[in-house]
């Protein structure tokens, strides 16, 4: 009896007991677990990491990676992966055992139950969670090909067009016959089994400055924004059309931008020489890297998804560690502006298109520059890599080129109005050209034209 009722005076007087049910709020039960495990090494005046744990906004705002806590699943907030021994995190406290069970379940409580500031607080809204992660194993060729939609209503609040639109952003599929053209807040969609228009889709973020099929050719992202002010990616459904998911908070128009092969997670960059990689299942930022010294232009997951490639105005091509932007490795070459990276099926050769006319290839394991040759005169805007390892490119000279990888020419295609300013291989891998007037032409490897997609003026 007597044990019973010490138990008893022990729980009243003990501070930081809580009830099952009761909601984790910051000041009563997260604070002091802070204070306890982690301010030595993150407070004022002592920001390990720039991380400053002593109040909720500065542990939300988080340090050199970004936000720290996240409302929402727990497992997606960095603090709390570091404190539970999960992921790629550094483990938190360093070089300690994991945190005991009780006060990683009051952290998870309270990420979960919308980061309430206080007992009187409110929640936050947590945020939707999009699971579209694939597994590695099926990064290849589907066994069916992808389904599509086959037509799109037209749009009442299409944009109103009084002179074609250069081809900015263009993308095909690589499994299905289908291709994405960007333009003003809407991008078209083709069929190439017979040309037909399918219609467009809206792009609320502003104009289209990226198009990317992922690698199993089931979703589209669609990146763009508006200039000086903010930049989205847009992940849709091909199947049906619809949108998934918008990700990104940049604050500038996205002129790069990537879906990883697992679609896990989307890469964006621009104006902001910033590099941004966010979670595509709740739009969390989960590193940046900050390395280049102009506009990043072009940027490109490995086919495996372990390297992230970046290229920018002042001839920066850098190559880093996908999951966490560490080991970033510059390739030395480049003398002029990048304007377009792409790398070959295997991930064993990353080429560069080039300002100054160099189409570039380089050994990403060596970090060398393996091969160089004169592709354009006035400049390289765009180059692609084919299944099979040719290489296409277009430029300002109004052509675009096919290449082995020795640099040696297979076929010129001529027939542009103006500079091939993007080009890529089709599903059937045929060459594709979007030029600086509104049009898209389709040739065959040994340089027959099959059609042209002429850009629509509206009146």
């Amino acid at each position: 009896m007597r044990l019973v009722a010490t138990l008893f005076i022990l729980v009243l007087l003990c501070p930081t007991s809580v009830r099952a049910d009761e909601p984790r709020n910051f000041e009563d039960h997260i604070l002091p677990l802070l204070r306890e495990h982690c301010a030595n090494c993150h407070r004022p005046g002592k920001t390990r990491g720039g991380l400053d744990v002593t109040t909720m906004e500065k542990l939300e705002k988080g340090g050199s990676a970004g936000p720290s806590v996240i409302s929402g699943l727990a497992e997606n907030s960095p603090l709390f992966r570091a404190i539970s021994h999960i992921g790629n995190e550094e483990a938190m406290p360093p070089e300690q055992d994991k945190l005991p069970p009780h006060i990683l379940a009051a952290f998870k409580g309270w990420i979960e139950g919308g980061l309430k500031p206080n007992a009187t607080g409110r929640a936050r809204e947590t945020r939707a969670v999009v699971q579209l992660t694939v597994d590695s194993a099926s990064f290849g060729a589907p066994s069916t090909p992808p389904v599509f939609i086959r037509s799109l209503p037209p749009r009442a609040d299409a944009p109103h067009l009084v002179r074609a639109l250069p081809v900015m952003a263009l993308a095909a599929n690589p499994w299905a016959p289908i291709i994405a053209v960007g333009g003003q807040d809407e991008t078209v969609l083709h069929d190439l089994s017979d040309g037909h228009r399918i219609g467009s889709l809206p792009f609320a973020a502003g104009e289209v400055r990226v198009l990317r099929f992922s690698r199993n050719g089931q979703v589209l992202l669609v990146g763009g924004g508006r200039p000086t002010s903010s930049g989205k990616v847009e992940l849709v459904e091909l199947k049906t059309g619809n949108s998934l998911a918008m990700v990104g908070e940049d604050f500038d128009v996205v002129l790069a931008a990537d879906l990883s092969p697992d679609q896990s997670l989307v890469a964006t960059a621009g104006p902001e020489k910033l590099v941004r990689v966010y979670r595509v299942a709740d739009g969390a930022l989960v590193w940046t890297m900050k390395k280049h010294a102009d506009f990043i232009t072009s940027l490109e997951f490995s086919p495996d998804g372990k390297h992230l490639a970046s290229a920018d105005r002042a001839g920066g091509i850098f190559i880093t560690d996908a999951t966490n932007g560490e080991n970033p490795r510059l390739l030395a070459g480049a003398t002029d502006a990048v304007n377009q990276l792409a790398w070959r099926s295997d991930a064993r050769s990353l080429a560069a298109a080039c300002g100054d006319g160099q189409a570039l290839l380089y050994d990403p394991v060596s970090s060398r520059l393996v091969a160089k040759w004169a592709a354009h005169e006035g400049g390289c805007l765009s180059i692609a890599y084919g299944r099979e390892g040719s290489l296409l490119t277009g430029g300002h000279d109004a052509k675009a080129s096919l290449w082995e990888e020795s640099g040696k020419q297979i076929s010129q295609f001529k027939n542009c109005d103006t500079a091939a300013f993007r080009v890529v291989f089709t599903s059937a891998q045929n060459p594709l050209v979007g030029d600086w007037s509104g049009d898209v032409r389709e040739w065959t490897p040994e340089g027959k034209e099959v059609r042209v997609l002429s850009a629509r003026v509206r009146n």
